[in-house]
Order: structure tokens, then sequence, then C-alpha cells
């Protein structure tokens, strides 16, 4: 798994920036754990206080990252929202002065599932996914509708170099790409819904603790279909090699499919898209995902076509 390397550390970050984050605390940062997981260049740390508490901060300057920046401000918008009872992290603080945007959050004394995927939990946090959709339909929160996480074969086929940079990856898919575009299409369609949908849940933002299951990063979080969560959760399940099958629950929408299709379109889209210097590992991450997707939806498809 392609992790970001680059994050500061405690010690790296500006005096300012650890003052502001002590007397959003309260407390005196006596000890920081940087987080390895995921992808931001930011700092994302654990934080130790004097007198025992715990918190979980991250900061980004705007200046060097206006991106990350601001997914920081959107998934701060985000948290600010999210009602008790869900099965995220409470946003204890947020700052953002126009160039460092800090958030912190409660601790979570959790760790991200084992790499690769094991079934005791793959069907933990499945169970999860499947109970968190259930109490987010409809939205506790108002969201925009547009999914910029969808869809990507269209821009695949319309690029001189998409099919040939397809082919190298997956034969299937430059062999049916304008199958797949006709089919993400009607994905697209499909995934609008009013259910509270994370939209980015990958293992690096489940966390596992003795007795809960935690999702965290919300910056991506868009009003849609319910399934789209399980798609993506699942979508890593078979980029580690495992068929997701087993993993499903019994009733699926008839979109699934189609639905899938937009999801590996966005993931293969992404990883033939340059990166600024720095964020190479996110390409390269998409590709993993993307070509895990594109053979779950073969599989799928096959299996479809096979059925009496």
């Amino acid at each position: 798994m392609f992790v970001s390397k680059k994050r500061p550390h405690w010690n790296d970050l500006p005096a300012a920036v650890r003052i502001t984050i002590e007397t959003a605390l309260g407390a005196a940062v006596v000890g920081a754990e940087s987080c390895a997981g995921g992808f931001s260049p930011g700092f994302a740390s654990r934080l130790a206080l004097a007198g025992g508490r715990r918190a979980f901060a991250k900061a980004v300057d705007g200046h060097l990252w206006p991106a990350e920046a601001a997914h920081c401000r959107a998934e701060a918008e985000v948290a600010r929202q999210l009602p008790a009872g869900l099965p995220v992290p409470r946003l204890r603080n947020a700052h953002d002065d126009g160039r460092w945007v800090i958030l912190i959050f409660e601790h979570v004394d959790g760790a991200e599932p084992v790499r690769p995927w094991i079934a005791p939990q793959i069907r933990r946090v499945v169970a999860q996914v499947v109970a968190f959709a259930q109490s987010a339909t409809p939205s506790p929160i108002e969201l925009p509708r547009a999914h910029p996480r969808l869809g990507g074969w269209a821009e695949l086929a319309a690029n001189p170099s998409g099919p040939a940079r397809l082919r190298a990856v997956s034969a299937w898919a430059a062999d049916h790409l304008g199958r797949l575009t006709v089919l993400e299409r009607d994905g697209m369609e499909a995934a609008q819904g009013d259910s509270l949908v994370h939209f980015d849940l990958y293992p690096h933002n489940v966390l596992l603790t003795n007795d809960r299951v935690v999702f965290v990063d919300w910056p991506h979080a868009r009003l849609g279909a319910p399934v789209i969560d399980l798609i993506t959760l699942l979508s890593s399940v078979a980029a580690d090699g495992i068929d997701p099958a087993p993993y499903l629950p019994d009733s699926l929408p008839a979109s699934f499919d189609a639905i899938l299709a937009a999801h590996a379109g966005f993931l293969l889209a992404g990883a033939f898209t340059p990166m600024p210097l720095g964020l190479e590992p996110i390409a390269a991450e998409k590709l993993r995902l993307g070509t895990g997707a594109v053979r779950w939806l073969q599989r799928l498809r096959a299996s479809a076509r096979s059925s009496p």
C-alpha cells in the first residue's frame, strides 16, 4: 500500500501553528505520533497532552498545498454538521487563518484494518457500512448532489492516448471501453440518492477499536445512493486479490454493476492524470484500486452472462 512519507512532524510545524493547536486543546502537547496511513502531505498526528488527555490533529499549509487545504475546509464543514451517534470522530475545534487550516478531533484509540484484508475484518467493516447506510438515509445533513468521484471511462475514450494506456493495465477494459462508457453513464444516474455517502471509504479511512468501527476523513461527502460506500470499500478488497462476492449483502440494487463501473472509471482516469510533485502515491494507489475494481466488474459481468 502506498502512503504519504513526507508529512511534517510536530516539531516541523511553525511555532505559531503549534501554539494555536495547544491553545485550542487547552494543554501542552507532550508527545505526537505521526499517522503513516493515507496520502495527505499535511500534518496528521495523535497527540498526547499534559494531564493525560489525547487528541487527533491535522494541519495543512494552504500556500504549499492549496487543494489539500480546500479538502480540510470541506471536511470541517461536514464534520461540524455530523450528528452524534454516527460512527465518526467528533470535531473538537477548527482554525483557518487563510493559510494554515487546522482540524482537531477526538482521539479514537483504534487502528486501520490489516493489509491485505482478512475475512473477519472485512465482515466487521461491511456490517458497519450497511448499518451506516441505513442510519444515514435520508442524510441528516445537507450536502451537494454532484459526484466528482464517479466516472472516467468517457474521459479515457476521448483521450487519444487513453485506450492504449488502458490496454497496458486491462485488455478487457480496453476491449469493452465503449460499453463501459455507456454503463458508467447509467451508473452515475443510478448513484443519485438522498443518503449520506462518505465517497472515500477505503481502509486508510477506517479505524477499528475493540468495539467500534469508525469512519474518518469526510471532505468528499455527498448525497447519493447508499451502495456507493459498499462498492468503494469492497473495491479495496478486490485490489488485495480477494473476491468480494462472499461479503456482499443478499440484496443489491439492479444498478450495482453500473455504479461499480462508474467507480472504476474514476479510479483509472485518475491514475492516468499527472499528479503534483509529492502526490505521486495517489495515482499509484488509484491504479491499484482501479485495476482491482475492473477485475471485480469483469467477474460480475461474466457471471451475469452465464446466469440462466
